[in-house]
């Protein structure tokens, strides 16, 4: 029954509602009125009969017929009580003696006949009143007054009746007029239950309610699934949606019925959500410091129909999308170094079967020598040093790259940096390291002589990291640019690296700065990171 009924559409459940109360309150209201009409016609015939009796009843000729009822004066009794009732429209006007017998009556043939209804005798002992009984012409409301002499000696009664008959034909005419206005009134409320529902089909854009609640349950799903933070203000600047993940970044710790219709600078104070609505100017990937977190945020105006009728913000916690760019930096990294590696591995193999095919066995041992010395010499200096074997591998990898680019890589390590445990502080020194110095290998690749230095130290509370090249340098102009997102003199689609590594030490609470090269030529690096940064399990974010 309920799948029936919600298969219904709007325009008929509307029309069914209309046509169902209305005939419900038609037909209550018509008993209801057609029971105060009747009661009311019934009162008034009462009054009317009781009226005629007591006129009739204290008339001189009437008295004078019953006293002395010859022929004439009961002919004239007779005329007399036919006119009455004609001019008063009631049914039967009887005038009766002091025996109960007729005297006058609608029909002659009853006349000298007694009186039938059995609710007689008491004007028969000098009461009026007024009854319903069944006479001659059927159920009637009858009034009886007696009749008295010149001596006050009652010498008979005037019965004045109307049929109950008459008075329901004259009740039914009145709600004829009621049933037809109210089948009007229907009729009407027929013809606006179809421009109400067409109306409203239009607003839900042509949807019926059920398929507006299973938008509504798709849309509220899909809000609290996604992984970004919403949160929408109506023009007012109230709060009219917010999702899960937008209370968790933004540290809210009160229930979302709670936050909803609250003021957005009560619960945000410092968002820009109501500037963007009144400027109606969208705003992307724009970062922002609200309760402590640093979000990356898009804000834009809500227009419906060309309206603007709210705004509505979007957004990640930038610490979160930092550690997923350092991940996807780290394993491009991996890729690279892995690449060069091989492309290395594979240029040797070749010079190993050359000389090999052709025989010649000193210089194949020789160059066996010269690679396995000048690989385990580099390899040493790394590992015996730096003892976390990601970080190790890493840097491992840097060399094969610099020898594919014909670029001198020297490593200067001072200290011993122990194994890491958070992946992610790993992946941060990764970004760091593997931006600068792939960033120093660009600035030489031109050069016949490229250098690169690349010194570490490790004390008891710092790790210390420089990378300087002999390459071109930054002019005074880009430096204070270079950190920027998106800025780079390299061409477009560049600009994230030294970004990322800003991103990474501010994560780290460490500091980078431009290296005093005395008038030298290049450009050089300075990472300052304090160890007990790198060396717990959980970073507190600067």
């Amino acid at each position: 029954m309920k799948y029936f009924f919600n298969r219904l559409t709007l325009k008929f459940k509307l029309i069914s509602l209309f046509f169902l109360v209305f005939t419900l309150s038609a037909i209550a209201e018509n008993v209801y009125i057609i029971q105060l009409v009747n009661n009311e016609y019934l009162q008034t015939s009462r009054q009317r009969v009781e009226n005629i009796a007591k006129i009739i009843s204290s008339s001189n000729n009437t008295i004078e017929s019953i006293q002395t009822p010859t022929f004439e004066n009961l002919a004239l009794l007779q005329n007399e009580t036919e006119k009455i009732r004609r001019l008063t429209q009631v049914d039967f006007v009887v005038v009766f003696n002091m025996q109960g017998v007729r005297l006058s009556h609608p029909d002659k043939s009853k006349i000298g006949l007694s009186i039938v209804g059995g609710d007689e005798h008491r004007a028969l002992k000098g009461e009026s009143y007024t009854s319903i009984a069944k006479g001659t012409l059927g159920n009637s409301v009858r009034a009886f007054s007696p009749i008295y002499n010149d001596e006050h000696q009652q010498i008979g009664a005037v019965l004045v009746g109307q049929t109950l008959q008459k008075i329901n034909q004259l009740a039914s005419r009145t709600s004829q007029s009621i049933w037809l206005s109210l089948f009007a009134s229907l009729v009407v409320a027929v013809i606006l239950s179809l421009l109400l529902s067409r109306n409203i089909k239009k607003i839900l854009y042509g949807l019926e309610p059920t398929e507006m609640a299973h938008l509504f349950e798709e849309r509220d799903a899909i809000i609290r699934t996604v992984k970004e933070g919403i949160v929408v203000i109506n023009r007012e600047g109230y709060i009219t949606q917010i999702n899960n993940e937008a209370k968790r970044i933004l540290r809210i710790n009160s229930n979302k019925e709670d936050v909803i219709g609250e003021q957005i600078v009560d619960v945000i104070p410092n968002t820009r959500l109501h500037d963007v609505m009144v400027s109606g100017i969208a705003e992307y990937d724009c970062e922002q410091n609200i309760n402590g977190v640093v979000i990356l945020t898009n804000r834009v105006p809500l227009l419906v129909n060309g309206s603007l009728v709210g705004a509505i913000a979007s957004f990640r916690d930038m610490t979160e999308m930092r550690q997923l760019a350092e991940n996807l930096t780290g394993v491009n990294r991996y890729a690279d170094a892995l690449r060069s590696q091989s492309h290395e591995f594979n240029n040797k193999l070749h010079v190993i079967y050359g000389l090999a095919f052709n025989n010649n066995k000193q210089e194949l041992i020789d160059y066996l020598e010269e690679i396995i010395g000048n690989q385990q010499a580099e390899s040493k200096l790394v590992t015996q040093a730096i003892k976390d074997p990601i970080i190790s591998g890493f840097l491992n990898s840097k060399f094969s790259r610099a020898r594919e680019l014909g670029v001198s890589l020297l490593f200067n390590i001072n200290g011993e940096l122990s194994p890491i445990t958070d992946i992610s502080i790993t992946h941060s020194l990764i970004t760091i390291l593997g931006n600068l110095i792939d960033n120093s290998l660009d600035a030489v690749q031109f050069l016949d002589n490229k250098q690169i230095n690349v010194n570490l130290e490790i004390n008891n509370d710092t790790l210390q990291i420089e990378v300087n090249d002999n390459g071109e340098g930054i002019s005074d102009e880009d430096t204070q640019y270079i950190f920027q997102k998106g800025y780079s003199t390299k061409g477009n689609n560049r600009g994230i690296g030294l970004y990322l590594v800003l991103a990474s030490i501010d994560e780290l609470n460490g500091h980078i700065q431009l290296c005093d090269l005395s008038n030298k030529k290049g450009a050089c690096f300075k990472v300052l990171l304090p160890l007990k940064a790198i060396y717990r399990e959980k970073v507190t974010h600067g």
